[in-house]
Parts: structure tokens; C-alpha cells; sequence
């Protein structure tokens, strides 16, 4: 009885220099895209700079058992110019992980040839013909907002996180005080 072929997954990223780190091997491509994904999110305090899924084929012997499912290359970010925009392979598509951003190029899946690019956090989208051209309409984007007053400077993650974490601790405390208000009627 023939078995059908086997694959494991492994994504990995590096510091440019030697170094490899390997961040597991799964036998699902979509738990692979899931932990490097999640790497990502949190890469901005590493030195990693790239990143990839390569596809190992099992029980095969020779040099071609493994391909590069994928590559990552890490860059600033056209808007907020974190270190936090990944681009996915040969400028296929690139996305900013920092949570406070977001920026995003990728080709439109319906019409070839045309790229769409983004900055959730301003709610805005722009259409392009290359991704050269996504990549200056982010900055363009950037531009109209710092021209309209707004400074793009990211807060560092510690003092936002203080931010978030005095908001949360407020709705708690107005959350208790209506459930005692409650209890008291």
C-alpha cells in the first residue's frame, strides 16, 4: 500500500547574520501561517529581519526535500516607520504588524494587475498598478496627515499599554459601581 506523500511545515525566521531560529514543525500549513503570523505581531522587539515557511517532504532522500513556501522580509513601515512591515514574498504583499497601525499592500484578488493598499487605523484604502505604487500611497497617505495636523509619532508600547490598562481599570470600577447600585435597590 502506497502512502501519499507527507509534509511538515516549518516556519523560522533570522537575525541576517547565522543565526536561524526555528519556531516549529507542524504537519497543518495553517499552524504554521498561525505561529508565524503570531511571531510577527510581536517581532518588533527582536532583531529578526527575515522570516519563512519552508516545506519539508518526508521520507525523501536528497537535496531537494525542502522549498520555501513563502519568504518574509522585515522593513519600515511607510506610515507609522516602525521596523514592523513584513513583506511576504517577492513584494506579493506586505503587511505593518504594529497594532496602533496596521498598513497594508496586497494585489486584488478579483482584478490582476491591480494592487489596493490601506491604513485601517485612518480608515483609509487607495488602488494602484504596481506595488511600488501601494508602497507611495501609503506615504502620500502618511503626508495628508501630518499636512492636516495629526502627528504620526507612535507613543512607546509600555506608555500605551499604561494608557490602555488606565482605561480598563476605570470600565471596571464604573462596572462595579453600577452592580453595587444594583445590589442596593
Amino acid at each position: 500500500m502506497a502512502e501519499g506523500k507527507q509534509n511538515v511545515y516549518v516556519p523560522s525566521v533570522s537575525n541576517g547574520g547565522s543565526e536561524k531560529t526555528v519556531l516549529g514543525i507542524f504537519n497543518k500549513e495553517e499552524d504554521a501561517w498561525d505561529v508565524m503570523r503570531g511571531f510577527l505581531s510581536k517581532a518588533a522587539t527582536t532583531d529578526a529581519i527575515t522570516g519563512a515557511i519552508t516545506v519539508w517532504e518526508m521520507n525523501f532522500v536528497g537535496e531537494d526535500a525542502h522549498v520555501d513556501l513563502v519568504t518574509f522580509d522585515r522593513n519600515a513601515c511607510p506610515i507609522c516607520r516602525e521596523i514592523t512591515f513584513w513583506i511576504e514574498g517577492d513584494k506579493e504583499k506586505a503587511r505593518c504588524y504594529n497594532a496602533r497601525c496596521g498598513a497594508w499592500i496586497e494585489e486584488n484578488a478579483y482584478e490582476i494587475g491591480r494592487w489596493d493598499c490601506g491604513w485601517p487605523a485612518a480608515q483609509w484604502d487607495k488602488r494602484a498598478d504596481n506595488y511600488e505604487q501601494a508602497r507611495r500611497r501609503l506615504v502620500e497617505m502618511r503626508g495628508k496627515s501630518v499636512a492636516a495636523g495629526h502627528n504620526l509619532e507612535m507613543t512607546p508600547r509600555k506608555d500605551w499599554m499604561a494608557g490602555r490598562e488606565a482605561e480598563r481599570r476605570e470600565i471596571r470600577a464604573k462596572n462595579v459601581e453600577n452592580i453595587l447600585d444594583e445590589m442596593m435597590e
